[in-house]
């Protein structure tokens, strides 16, 4: 006799919606996933951080599929640390940064290559990574230019990044950036989306694709949650989100992973 969710994949997002606002999984969230896990379900992260930052939250909570890293632009296998997708921010792309630079003066821009994050150019949050143990340099040096870069994340203050996202689509590119926060935007390889790299763990691992439900909160999460067959936004979602989700979710403090999996339960099954 099968289990009560066999061939079902769980995604989440993870700032915002898996971890509550203090950064952490609740103990309902917890209890949830690993009662889904033991009944046969499939779960795992969708996520713009880095592998090892990545790797502390969802090494207690023993994922059983692989993650989904840096906004879709690296899909990696945990329990056997094995990189199964990696793109890479094509060489044209790279130059915006020194535009960027001289044109929004307001802007802390970051380059993410090889784990490594670069200050590009500081502002007052490039100071986060202190406490936080990560390999961050900041002093360029000129053969970073010539290194693969996975990312580039661009700061600033929430009105800040709203008007810079106005005018991305006039004065660059407007395939060129995806919004993953209030003061986040960020510059990733074309194609590379959360909902793509979705669908190549689908295919690559015979997921029927009505058994995949998403959960998310913010734009880098549209894609994710439109090519599930569930899509669910937190209650703490962005607007533009909320307004085209399929389905709703308390918010990312009110236990929204335990609050799907027993929607699952009730409607799926």
């Amino acid at each position: 006799m099968g289990k009560k969710f066999d061939g079902y994949l769980l995604i989440t997002d993870m700032d915002g919606t898996l971890l509550n606002d203090k950064g952490k999984v609740s103990k309902a969230n917890k209890e949830a996933i690993s009662y889904f896990m033991e009944e046969g379900g499939l779960f795992t992260v969708a996520t713009g951080r880095m592998t090892p930052s990545a790797k502390n939250i969802i090494y207690p909570l023993k994922i059983n599929f692989p993650a989904i890293l840096y906004n879709g632009c690296k899909i990696y296998d945990y329990a056997n640390d094995k990189i199964l997708y990696e793109s890479f921010l094509e060489e044209e792309r790279k130059g915006v940064i020194e535009i960027l630079k001289k044109e929004e003066p307001y802007l802390g821009i970051e380059i993410y290559s090889h784990e490594t994050i670069y200050i590009y150019k500081p502002c007052k949050y490039s100071y986060r990574f202190s406490r936080q143990g990560y390999d961050v340099i900041r002093q360029i040096k000129p053969e970073v230019w010539e290194r693969k870069w996975t990312k580039v994340l661009l700061i600033g203050e929430e009105e800040e990044m709203n008007h810079l996202e106005s005018i991305f689509h006039e004065k660059y590119d407007k395939e060129l950036v995806i919004r993953s926060g209030a003061r986040y935007l960020e510059i990733v390889p074309q194609y590379s989306t959360k909902g793509a790299a979705l669908n190549y763990l689908t295919h690559l691992y015979g997921i029927d694709p009505t058994k995949v439900i998403a959960v998310g909160d913010n734009m880098n999460d549209i894609e994710l949650l439109e090519n599930a067959a569930y899509g669910f936004c937190v209650a703490n979602g962005a607007k533009r989100l909320l307004d085209g989700a399929k389905h709703l979710a308390p918010s990312n403090n009110e236990d929204a992973i335990s609050y799907v999996i027993q929607w699952m339960e009730l409607n799926l099954l």
